[in-house]
């Protein structure tokens, strides 16, 4: 082996490492793993660094995992609702069996007022169920603001959201490995 511009010795370019290379990840590196940048005068990159952000620890990445864990295929809810946490994944209505706590619960001298505000119920039936598969108390409830109701901005920064997420781990950084575009760069100017 050569050291030189592909060799992981070379320090320069750490993309042609084989230890970086992942075939069973989206985009072909290690899961979370992003390439060193080429362009310094990109005006957008801090945008670009917080869609990965967003991406990483405001998506909730895990309905996926909680729908196949209980077999099934997809959630009730759009995609966009349930990676935004707004709503239930089954569409429960008025369902808090269980799911997280959004009120402090431990106020010195004020006992009691759990059971009055903020609490998670005990009781695991939805208000109404339309099919058997709102009845299933093993995918946790949803804790957000049900009522809320997004506007057209919140959808396309969702589909920005979304298209990064496609290319989360891309080892070429939006250029292409095997120089298939330099032929046709030069296909264009031979003339």
């Amino acid at each position: 082996m050569s050291v030189g511009y592909t060799s992981p010795i070379n320090g320069s370019n750490v993309a042609f490492n084989n230890f970086v290379i992942d075939k069973k990840s989206s985009g072909g590196a290690i899961r979370g793993w992003m390439p060193q940048t080429t362009q310094n005068v990109d005006k957008r990159y801090p945008e670009y660094e917080q869609i990965r952000f967003t991406l990483k620890n405001a998506w909730n990445t895990t309905y996926p995992s909680q729908l196949k864990r209980n077999n099934l295929k997809k959630s009730i809810t759009t995609p966009f609702r349930a990676v935004n946490n707004a709503g239930d994944l089954l569409s429960r209505e008025n369902f808090s069996c269980g799911g997280s706590c959004q009120t402090p619960q431990s106020r010195p001298g004020l006992r009691g007022l759990s059971i009055r505000f903020g609490a998670t119920s005990i009781s695991c039936t939805p208000s109404a169920a339309y099919n058997s598969l709102q009845l299933n108390t093993n995918i946790p409830s949803a804790t957000c603001n049900v009522k809320y109701v997004y506007d057209s901005s919140d959808y396309v920064s969702y589909l920005k959201q979304r298209a990064v997420a496609k290319n989360y781990n891309d080892l070429s950084y939006g250029g292409d490995d095997s120089k298939s575009g330099q032929s046709a760069w030069r296909a264009i100017r031979r003339y």
